[in-house]
């Protein structure tokens, strides 16, 4: 019996241990398909909405009405009518000056007023019985009109030197003191009206074509980011010459005095309107290879999407293709994900930005300034 070559052994142990590492990857390859862990995800069910593009402005925020009080008479102040941040109606004194002389101006004038009127009534009886001329009668004429302006002028003067409120309000500084002289053309106060504010802005030529008189702006007010609703009420026709923009004002009624003029105020100007459009989370779509793209949950397994995007606003984005209403997209834990990952659902909303109850603000669309309704996304006065 012959001995077997060697080769043919070695060549058959390769082939047996190569069958059986073969056998050992394939199988550790099942185990690892078999403990695929699932990736957690939230999801939001698309739906066909309305997104409202804006553009904003700053500017600062003052009074409708304000002004500064200056005196028009010279006198020491005797009296202070309203402390400072005292409220007033129309015609309160705030400041008072001394009138002794005046008072006397006016009542001289006034019995002069009253004697050249008996005169004149007198002279006109004489000149229709016949027995004063024409002459005589003009003078009498001339005399009482005279008296009666000098009357009026020294009303005026006396009236004036109670320097009173020009329009109901909030007196928010006052210059004088008690026994202060003080000249004409001197301030004395500073009123205003502190319950219609408006803001004060510039418009450049790509935006003053969107805006119109009457036209609502949501304005955040400040630091806080308090929101009120505006209206816009001036728009300049002619640009500036130094900057090129349209001036424009929108007033903002503050009946229950929540906001504060001198602050600056942010106003969200509305501008077009997308309806029926697929809009979603920036945050949800990703930068690929290929593009943008996000993932799409079907079944129990996410899968990449190639988009197409169209305008930005605030944190929502308008996709034109790649998605459609009814599908399932990725809103969290999609950084986390390859294509066909393994997912398990364990959030699902219906809003627009993607958010829950309980959310922090600053990862909401409403938290970073656009409010995400039912069918819409409107512009929130920024924060």
């Amino acid at each position: 019996m012959k001995a077997k070559d060697p080769r043919i052994f070695m060549i058959g142990t390769m082939l047996v241990l190569g069958l059986a590492l073969g056998g050992c990857a394939s199988g550790e390859e099942q185990v690892e398909e078999a403990h695929e862990i699932p990736h957690n995800v939230r999801v939001l069910e698309l739906g066909a909405s309305t997104l409202s593009e804006y553009f904003e402005i700053a500017g600062p925020v003052t009074p409708v009405r304000a002004a500064d009080l200056s005196a028009e008479e010279s006198g020491p102040v005797v009296a202070l009518g309203v402390a400072k941040g005292g409220a007033v109606a129309a015609g309160d004194v705030i400041v008072e000056q001394e009138r002794d002389i005046l008072a006397a101006e006016l009542a001289a004038a006034r019995a002069n007023l009253e004697t050249q009127a008996y005169n004149v009534d007198k002279v006109r009886q004489l000149h229709e019985a016949g027995k004063v001329s024409r002459m005589e009668l003009l003078n009498a004429d001339s005399a009482h009109a005279q008296a009666k302006s000098l009357a009026e002028v020294s009303a005026v003067r006396y009236a004036r030197a109670a320097i009173s409120a020009p329009f109901a309000g909030v007196v928010v500084d006052r210059y004088v003191e008690l026994g202060e002289l003080v000249p004409p053309g001197q301030r004395v106060a500073r009123v205003i009206d502190p319950y219609t504010l408006k803001i004060e802005a510039f418009l450049t030529d790509s935006q003053v074509g969107w805006v119109s008189r009457g036209d609502a702006a949501r304005v955040a007010l400040g630091e806080p980011g308090l929101v009120a609703d505006g209206t816009v009420t001036f728009i300049s026709p002619e640009a500036s010459r130094t900057t090129g923009k349209f001036a424009v004002e929108i007033e903002i009624p503050n009946n229950e005095l929540r906001f504060r003029s001198g602050v600056i105020g942010r106003a969200r100007l509305p501008k077009h309107d997308t309806a029926g459009a697929v809009s979603v989370p920036r945050d949800a779509v990703l930068d690929g290879r290929a593009g943008p793209m996000a993932y799409v949950v079907d079944g129990e397994r996410a899968y990449q999407r190639q988009l197409t995007l169209g305008s930005f606003q605030g944190l929502m984005v308008i996709v034109e293709s790649g998605l459609v209403p009814g599908e399932r997209l990725v809103v969290r834990g999609q950084r986390d994900l390859r294509d066909g990952s393994l997912v398990q659902v364990t959030e699902t909303t219906t809003d627009a930005d993607g958010s829950l109850p309980g959310d922090p603000d600053a990862a909401t669309a409403a938290g970073a300034g656009t409010r995400v309704g039912t069918g819409a996304i409107e512009g929130e006065a920024g924060r």
